[in-house]
């Protein structure tokens, strides 16, 4: 009997050792390290402000947060706002060790990190995982309030008000250009996030959905529902512990209101932004949210909350699903056949190309507006030129992109539904075009980021299967094809 179950304990092992062999998403997240890894000797190369390798690296702690949060939030199905409290127990746990104990490695005292916040969420989450909906949320807060209100006024251990200076870090952090500590991050977040993703693809992350979906039916089949929520509660303040110890290593200090109640509500609108649903979603919430926070932030800083209230309104009304789900989304039924699956692709085609025309629209201005304010007609700082787009004022630019775009972006969805190659081509150079404007006129970030997400969709959509078999024959599908 013995030799039998080991012999199934070997098998089980070898099975999961060859899925893992298996698993292409790995080469993916090899494929985006080894890209990312060089962003800082491309910004130096390009004379560029340092302060974007620094942007990059808090993208990075702030996309592991969103991701370990939405493992709570999108496959649970529970909703926190008292995430940050793990956020705050993560950096003064690594912290406070740094301070205090002379010699200490400074890599143990950053694996100290999720072990705390993991300890701590299995502590608050043994009361909060039985209590559901909007009665676990208000726990949540009530107890990241606690631990908020500890850190701020517990000043003989954690400093009060004044927070924890002066962390001793190894000097290869302090360089100059940042780019080790960016590194240092990426690897860390890469490593953290393909875990993740290991975590949502495996049984344990199949049974999390089932619990979301259904608790009762999960409970029935045998699935203990209550304990399951405490992993996922454990393991996300783990996480979370982990981003709050590399927020603390990159500022050298920590601080009250890394634990405070507003930090969670950035991150649920990261997950929302992005896509609850969708394993990448909270990723390009994350990097819209942030890039948005330092576009707006660096000149109007008072209207950040009232754009944060905007954009929660335009998500819940207009993206319920988020922008990564918005792009995936596909309304076809499982007994509908090529033609039917083709033709509701090219409705949904339609429909999202002119939201993407109108959404970017709205954002380049918007954004324009706050970079040049009072430049309605014409600018302040530059001799107009009928002939150089940059010359001109607010209104005048904007109305020529939306009567230009528009009457382009109609000619092409008109024949999309012949499939040929060219117009195909011509709807990707559409946005790419639109992009390249936008670089040359100097917007923002966060509005190129949008005309950005119009390529991925354009690209995204022109690339599934029934879309690819239409484009390869030259003509749309017959019901038989």
């Amino acid at each position: 009997m013995a030799n039998l179950q080991g012999s199934i304990g070997e098998g089980a092992l070898a099975q999961r050792r060859a899925a893992t062999a298996r698993d292409p998403m790995i080469w993916a997240f090899v494929a985006a390290l080894v890209l990312l890894f060089w962003v800082p000797e491309l910004i130096l190369y390009m004379g560029w402000a340092k302060f974007w390798i620094q942007f990059a690296t808090q993208v990075f702690i702030w996309s592991l947060f969103a991701m370990s949060f939405n493992l709570l939030m999108g496959y649970a199905g529970m909703i926190s706002f008292g995430q940050a409290a793990y956020l705050g127990i993560g950096g003064y746990t690594a912290g406070l060790l740094l301070k205090n104990i002379a010699g200490l490695s400074f890599y143990l005292g950053l694996a100290a990190a999720p072990l705390g916040g993991a300890l701590a969420a299995l502590i608050i989450g043994y009361f909060c995982v039985r209590r559901t909906h909007i009665y676990f949320a208000i726990l949540t807060l009530a107890f990241g309030h606690i631990v908020y209100l500890i850190a701020f006024k517990w000043y003989g251990f954690t400093g009060g008000d004044n927070g924890v200076i002066g962390i001793p870090v190894p000097g290869w952090i302090t360089e100059p250009t940042f780019a080790n500590y960016y590194k240092f991050v990426l690897v860390i977040s890469v490593a953290a996030i393909y875990l993740l993703w290991r975590i949502v693809n495996s049984p344990f992350g199949r049974a999390l959905t089932a619990i979301r979906e259904n608790p009762e039916r999960a409970d029935f089949i045998g699935i203990p529902v209550d304990r399951y929520r405490l992993y996922a509660f454990v393991l996300v303040g783990a996480f979370s512990g982990l981003a709050g110890a590399l927020i603390m290593v990159n500022d050298r200090s920590v601080y009250p209101d890394l634990a405070h109640w507003t930090q969670s509500t950035q991150v649920l609108l990261m997950s929302l932004l992005g896509g609850v649903y969708t394993f990448f979603g909270p990723i390009v919430g994350a990097v819209l949210l942030r890039t948005m926070d330092a576009d707006i932030t660096q000149n109007y800083p008072e209207i950040w909350q009232l754009f944060l209230g905007g954009v929660l309104v335009l998500i819940l009304f207009g993206l319920p699903g988020g922008i990564v789900g918005f792009i995936q989304e596909r309304d076809i039924g499982s007994g509908d056949d090529h033609a039917t699956r083709t033709a509701k692709l090219l409705r949904l085609f339609r429909r999202k190309s002119w939201m993407f025309l109108g959404g970017a629209l709205l954002f380049t201005t918007f954004f324009s507006i706050l970079q040049s304010p009072g430049a309605w007609l014409l600018p302040r700082t530059r001799v107009f030129e009928p002939f150089a787009l940059a010359t001109w004022g607010i209104v005048p630019c904007a109305l020529l992109q939306l009567v230009v775009g528009a009457a382009a972006l109609w000619l092409l969805l008109r024949r999309v539904d012949r499939f040929n190659r060219i117009d195909g081509a011509l709807l990707l150079i559409l946005p790419i075009a639109a992009l390249v404007l936008h670089v040359y006129l100097g917007t923002p970030l966060s509005g190129l980021l949008i005309v950005l997400l119009w390529v991925i969709f354009t690209v995204y959509s022109l690339v599934q299967a029934d879309f690819r078999r239409a484009y390869r024959l030259g003509r749309p599908p017959n019901g038989g094809g």
